[in-house]
C-alpha cells in the first residue's frame, strides 16, 4: 500500500505539471508529497507499552530508507525535469552552494575514513542529497521572485488547509488516519492524549511536527494576508488565517504555539527585524558556546538541575506545568554524550551509533554530530546559517520583502530542530533561495 500511494502521487504530479502552471505546480507537488503521503515504510507498528527511541526520523540516513522526506522532492524534481527543462537550463551553481554540498557529500569521504559506514557512505550521500539538497535545488529554479514567495506562501497556507478534517477527527476521537491506511505508526501513542481530546498526527512523523506544520502553515498565510490589500483576497486570507491558527491552538502544542506566536510578534513589529540583525551575532555566538559545553560535557547539567536552588527550582516549575519533557530530552542527551565525544570530529558513520546507551538524544543536531561528526554538523550549520543572514540583510533592507518570511521561519523551526530530530521540510527551500538567481526563467 505504501509503494501504491507512492506512484500514484507520482501520476496525479505529472498531470499537475501537465495541466497547472509550473511555478504553481512545482508547490503542489512537493508541499502536497510532503503533507499527503505516508511517512515512512516502518517495519513494526504502533504499541502503548514500547516508545520506539531508535527511529531517528526521515531527516538523516538510517535503516528505513523509503520516506517522503526525499521521495517527495524527488518525484518534483523529476516533474520539473521532464516537463520545465527550459527553467532547469538556467540552473547554476556558486560558491554560496558550497556548505551544502559539502554536508552531502561528506559521508563517501567519511566512509573511508572511519571504516564500515551504515547505512554505506555514497548510499548516505545519496539520501542527504534528496532530502537537503533537491529542496535547495528546487528552490534556486522556482523561488526566485516576491511572486514566486507569495505563489509558496499562498500554497502551504491552502494545502495546509485540506488537514482540518483530518484535524477534527483525530483531535475529538483515538481514529487515526495512519492506522486507517497502513496500521498503527511507532509513535501514534506518544503524546498523543492532550489537556483536551487528542492531539492529531495526520501523515506525519510525530505528533509534534504536525503542531509545528500547523504553525508554519498559519505564519505563511498571515504574512500572504499582508501582500493584498483588495476586500475579497483579504478576506479570503484572514480566513485561512484564523483556521490555521485555530488548528495550531487545538494541536495543544506548548512549542508549535511558542514559535506561532513569537512569528506573529516578528511579523507584525516595526524594527524587529533590525534589532534581530544587531542582537544576531550575540545569540550566535550563545548558541554555540552553550552547544560546545553541552557536548564536552563541561558543565555538568545534571548536576545543576539536581544539587543547586536554582535547578530544582526549573524542574519543580516544569513538573508544575506538567511539561516535563524537557528535562527529559536533555537527560537522554547526557545518556549519549560519552558515545558522540569518542569520535566527535568524524563520527562514527553508523546511523544507529547511539545503541549502547539505550536511548538516543532527540535533537537533530546530536543525532547529526554522532553519525556524522563535527564535520557533518559544520556543513549544514555554514549552509543554513549563511542563508539566515543572507535573507536578514534583505529583510532589513525592505520590510516588505519575502526576506521577513524566510528569516522568520527558518529561525523558528531551526530552534525546533534543536529539540526535535524532525525539520519543518518547507523550511528548507527557504535556504536555498537566497542562492537564486533573481529575474531567472518565468
Amino acid at each position: 500500500m505504501f509503494l501504491v500511494i507512492h506512484l500514484m502521487w507520482a501520476a496525479i504530479a505529472l498531470g499537475l505539471f501537465r495541466t497547472v502552471r509550473r511555478d504553481v505546480a512545482i508547490w503542489l507537488v512537493l508541499l502536497g508529497g510532503w503533507l499527503v503521503l505516508p511517512p515512512a515504510d516502518y517495519a513494526a507498528g504502533g504499541d502503548p507499552a514500547v516508545l520506539p527511541y531508535w527511529i531517528i526520523g526521515s531527516a538523516l540516513p538510517s535503516d528505513i530508507w523509503f520516506s517522503k522526506a526525499w521521495t517527495a522532492p524527488a518525484i518534483a524534481t523529476m516533474c520539473s525535469l521532464l516537463c520545465d527543462r527550459a527553467r532547469c537550463r538556467t540552473l547554476r551553481l556558486k560558491l554560496v552552494d558550497g556548505p551544502l554540498l559539502l554536508f552531502c557529500a561528506w559521508p563517501g569521504a567519511q566512509a573511508l575514513l572511519v571504516g564500515p559506514a551504515d547505512p554505506g557512505g555514497f548510499a548516505s550521500t545519496a539520501y542527504l542529497a534528496g532530502v537537503w539538497g533537491l529542496p535547495w535545488l528546487i528552490a534556486k529554479l522556482y523561488l526566485r521572485t516576491a511572486d514566486d514567495a507569495k505563489r509558496l506562501a499562498g500554497t502551504l497556507a491552502l494545502l495546509s488547509l485540506a488537514l482540518l478534517p483530518i484535524a477534527i477527527a483525530e483531535g475529538m476521537t483515538e481514529w487515526r488516519l495512519h492506522t486507517a491506511l497502513l496500521g498503527p505508526h511507532p509513535f501514534a501513542y506518544d503524546g498523543t492524549d492532550r489537556y483536551v481530546g487528542y492531539r492529531p498526527q495526520a501523515l506525519f512523523e510525530h505528533g509534534n511536527q504536525y503542531g509545528i506544520w500547523c504553525a508554519g502553515a498559519a505564519l505563511a498565510a498571515y504574512w500572504r494576508l499582508g501582500t493584498v490589500t483588495d476586500g475579497r483576497p483579504r478576506a479570503g486570507w484572514s480566513a485561512a488565517a484564523m483556521i490555521l491558527l485555530a488548528m495550531t491552538v487545538a494541536s495543544q502544542s506548548a512549542g508549535a504555539l511558542l514559535l506561532l506566536f513569537a512569528g506573529y510578534a516578528m511579523l507584525t513589529l516595526r524594527g524587529a527585524f533590525g534589532l534581530m540583525r544587531r542582537l544576531f551575532p550575540v545569540l550566535a555566538a550563545a548558541v554555540l558556546l552553550l552547544g560546545g559545553l553541552h557536548v564536552s560535557g563541561t558543565v555538568p547539567l545534571r548536576d545543576l538541575a539536581e544539587k543547586t536552588p536554582a535547578g530544582k527550582m526549573a524542574r519543580d516549575m516544569f513538573r508544575a506545568a506538567g511539561r516535563q519533557s524537557l528535562p527529559w530530552r536533555i537527560g537522554q542527551d547526557l545518556k549519549t554524550l560519552p558515545i558522540i565525544q569518542s569520535r566527535l570530529l568524524t563520527g562514527h558513520a553508523q546511523w544507529d551509533w547511539f545503541r549502547e546507551a539505550g536511548t538516543r538524544p532527540w535533537g537533530l543536531p546530536l543525532l547529526l554530530l554522532g553519525q556524522f561528526g563535527l564535520i557533518g554538523l559544520i556543513g549544514l550549520i555554514a549552509a543554513l546559517g549563511g542563508a539566515f543572514h543572507a535573507q536578514l540583510q534583505r529583510a532589513v533592507r525592505d520590510e516588505d520583502a519575502p526576506a521577513r518570511l524566510y528569516v522568520v521561519l527558518l529561525l523558528l523551526f531551526g530552534a525546533d530542530a534543536l529539540l526535535n530530530s524532525f525539520f519543518f521540510y518547507p523550511a528548507l527551500l527557504l535556504t536555498g533561495a537566497h542562492a537564486a538567481r533573481r529575474g531567472g526563467a518565468g
